[in-house]
């Protein structure tokens, strides 16, 4: 009989998907060497236990083997006399360090193979290590007393460079390494029961006390902000957190009132069934949280954690269009300090609607974004999904070509960068791509769009196609079309933009209304007003225009924001009208109640009317309003002006 020794991560004393994962490692390499498992540190969990007002039993803590089927034959230390047996330690290099190849023959001089490794040293089972009756993985230190030391962290996609039939072979394997069959019965049940779902992991608890991420530093509307671009508030949404009663979440309950926080929902509808299952503590729970997960139509979770990613895993083996997304970047930019629990948030790892922008090029995930995450551990990777084909043959679904020196070119380059634009807002981002150029480019110059690069908190992609005589704007994750005539391109565009917007920042009021500055003071200027004769007599009198079509004014601090502009503050509003040809030119003190009945008709993107009206009537009763009858532009120009002049100190 041979063995595999081998140490769980961290003696086991990790939290439950790094036991996973490592444990994970430990049987691909006893299924590749044909050897026993000898499982060391086979314990429960110890990371981030939960006592749920004591409705579960932590006295008897899961292990992994308790939670899933091991497809290789396996056993504990205890069980085995391995004492006097030959022992050899494979390495001494942590995972994250090295990768895998068989067949030992493989050849690791290719292009491909140094994609896969990415600078990492190759390890296998050849001479000695093949021979000797019992090989070890184990964690112990490199040096005695020493600090450095080895670890087994790291995903299996990421750690085994195979050639087909071998990676066949593994994944038929781990395809029986499921969730035991009770765990697995009642998960599905619960997520029947919710019936079409969606899904969010927003990790708090415990990594308000971990070593660089932004958890103090966030606030709710980012999460509803990244949660609103990919999911609808009227569908039921299951959240997966370690801490259901931290205040960030009053904003979330509100947002999506269908909301289930799954831990606790098996517990208040399921207690009996739950009850009856092998192991009833916290880990078990968790994991019937992970399984019930891994059923939502879309998912968004929370970067670095592992216990996201091995939803996302169990997502895309399932056959689930899994996309990798997140709520936000967790890491700092490069060099800065970094606390327990907060650094200043960051876009170095660019996402656009929550999927990481792939930057480079390579035959594998991990090459082509972000080289400042650590791809052993902090995302997983479409290349460990256990797909029909890759189980069939071997072949990693995932796998992409490069793309040809024609298509990478300079010029390729140029044509594609000018064929997609932003539009920003408050730092949120709607794409806009169409094949067709010269008609983009206007419609550019019409939305105040710019350039997209490499654009990021992207929360609507649009596309503008030419369909015979007309237009239609498709959006991604929407089935049908908005049709329009080319005359109307512009404004239509325009109206969707502002309603994905208006939908994703719901303290802004968004009105057809133009907005200028003076001396550092916001005018809003809505009603009768013809563009460019008006337009040019207030630039005269030294107003600058910073909308010409729409104003988008946030209710919390009176200020002005204009698409793809700095914010201003509002300090007056005018509502104009046209009296009978040769009426003289007045400027006159407003009630606020008649300024909301003129400026109803103004409104956009009114999902909610009840709510738009309130937020006229803040605005009103908190600045100055005036009505305007003018029919000469430079006398309403400087009507205005001195209108303006007189306008308390206190609006800045």
């Amino acid at each position: 009989m041979r063995y595999l020794f081998y140490t769980n991560y961290q003696s086991g004393r990790a939290g439950l998907t790094n036991t996973i994962m490592s444990i994970e490692v430990g049987v691909v390499l006893a299924h590749l060497t044909e050897r026993t498992l000898v499982l060391d540190c086979n314990r429960p969990p110890q990371a981030n236990l939960l006592a749920y007002d004591g409705r579960v039993d932590n006295r008897q803590g899961s292990r992994v083997t308790d939670l899933i089927e091991m497809p290789v034959p396996w056993t504990e230390p205890d069980a085995v006399a391995l004492d006097g047996l030959e022992c050899v330690e494979l390495t001494n290099l942590s995972l994250g360090e090295l990768a895998f190849r068989f067949p030992k023959t493989l050849d690791v001089s290719t292009h491909d193979a140094r994609s896969f490794a990415r600078g990492r040293e190759w390890v296998t089972v050849a001479g000695k290590h093949e021979r000797v009756p019992v090989l070890r993985v184990s964690e112990t230190p490199l040096v005695p007393d020493s600090s450095q030391h080895r670890n087994n962290l790291g995903f299996y996609g990421y750690q085994f460079y195979l050639d087909d039939a071998t990676r066949a072979s593994v994944y038929r394997m781990l395809q029986r390494m499921q969730a035991k069959r009770p765990f697995a019965e009642l998960a599905a049940r619960v997520a029947r029961d919710i019936g079409p779902f969606n899904a969010v992991h927003m990790r708090r608890g415990d990594f308000k006390a971990t070593f660089g991420v932004t958890t103090l530093e966030r606030k709710p509307r980012e999460a509803i902000e990244a949660m609103d671009a990919l999911f609808s508030r009227g569908e039921p949404l299951v959240i997966l957190t370690d801490e259901r009663d931290d205040p960030f979440f009053d904003e979330i309950r509100l947002a999506y009132p269908r909301h289930f926080f799954i831990d606790w929902h098996i517990l208040d509808h399921y207690g009996a069934q739950f009850a009856e299952l092998p192991r009833t503590d916290s880990l078990s729970l968790a994991y019937l949280s992970q399984l019930v997960a891994a059923e939502s139509k879309e998912f968004v979770g929370t970067m670095t954690s592992t216990f996201t990613s091995l939803i996302q895993r169990y997502r895309g083996n399932r056959g689930k269009p899994e996309a990798f997304r997140f709520l936000w970047n967790e890491l700092p930019d490069p060099g800065q300090p970094v606390e327990r629990g907060r650094h200043a948030p960051s876009n170095n790892i660019a996402l656009d609607r929550g999927e990481m922008v792939e930057k480079y090029e390579g035959p594998y995930s991990w090459n082509r974004v972000s080289q400042l995450l650590n791809p052993a551990w902090m995302r997983e990777w479409p290349e460990s999904f256990l797909t029909p084909d890759a189980v069939a043959t071997g072949a990693l679904a995932c796998r992409r070509q490069l793309q040809s020196n024609a298509t990478s070119s300079p010029r390729a380059a140029a044509v594609r960068e000018k064929s997609v634009l932003a539009v920003s807002f408050e730092g949120l981002r709607i794409v806009v791509r169409s094949t067709d150029v010269p008609v983009l480019q206007r419609l550019g110059q019409m939305i105040r769009a710019h350039y997209a690069g490499e654009s990021t908190n992207v929360i609507a992609h649009l596309e503008v196609v030419r369909t015979g005589t007309s237009w239609r704007i498709d959006r991604r994750g929407r089935t049908d079309g908005i049709v329009c005539e080319e005359a109307r391109l512009a404004d239509v565009l325009r109206g969707e933009i502002v309603t994905t917007f208006a939908r994703a920042r719901q303290q802004f009021v968004w009105l057809a209304a133009k907005a200028f500055v003076r001396s550092g003071r916001g005018l809003m200027l809505a009603g009768e007003v013809a563009d460019a004769p008006l337009r040019r007599a207030l630039g005269l009198e030294g107003w600058d225009v910073l909308d010409n079509a729409l104003c988008a004014v946030n209710v919390d601090d009176l200020t002005i924001v204009p698409l793809a502009a700095q914010r201003t503050p509002l300090a007056g509003l005018v509502v104009a009208s046209k009296p009978p040809l040769h009426a003289r030119d007045t400027i006159a003190a407003a009630s606020p109640a008649a300024t909301v009945a003129a400026l109803i008709g103004t409104l956009l993107a009114v999902d909610d009317r009840h709510r738009a009206i309130g937020h006229l009537c803040r605005i009103v009763e908190r600045r100055p309003v005036a009505r305007l009858d003018w029919t000469r532009p430079p006398e309403a120009a400087r009507l205005i002006t001195q209108w303006a002049d007189a306008w308390p100190a206190e609006y800045p």
